[in-house]
């Protein structure tokens, strides 16, 4: 059984906000309400499962990328992987993540990040 991490976050090439916050209403069955906006930053918040889980979208957070992070993991995806599949699935986007949880030290036998591109995944450096 796969590990549910206690948050997530992926990437997403040139996310386009309103797409993104689409794609998490339809995915999440709950509206998102609006807890701050401004220049490129996006905070939501949706309640789920009994709880309330905080969204944050970085538009600019890596050259063309912006990063989503759920700050309390109460999303049907267990792993960074699983949310950047539906992701790449839902906004046909090239959309980055984590090969792995969040660890101290990285082992060397791993690139550390996946791509998810085109419709396939590839394990890559992100330097």
């Amino acid at each position: 059984m796969t590990e549910h991490f206690p948050d997530i976050e992926i990437y997403i090439m040139k996310a386009e906000p309103s797409a993104v916050r689409q794609w998490l209403q339809d995915a999440l069955q709950q509206p998102l309400h609006t807890r701050k906006e401004h220049a490129g930053s996006h905070h939501w918040q949706v309640a789920l499962k009994g709880s309330s889980m905080d969204i944050f979208l970085n538009e600019n957070a890596e050259k063309n990328f912006a990063s989503l992070w759920f700050k309390q993991n109460l999303t049907p995806w267990a792993t960074d992987l699983d949310c950047a599949r539906a992701a790449h699935a839902a906004l046909s986007s090239e959309v980055r993540c984590s090969d792995s949880g969040w660890q101290e030290e990285h082992d060397g036998d791993t690139s550390g990040w996946i791509k998810l591109i085109r419709g396939e995944e590839k394990p890559f450096d992100w330097i």
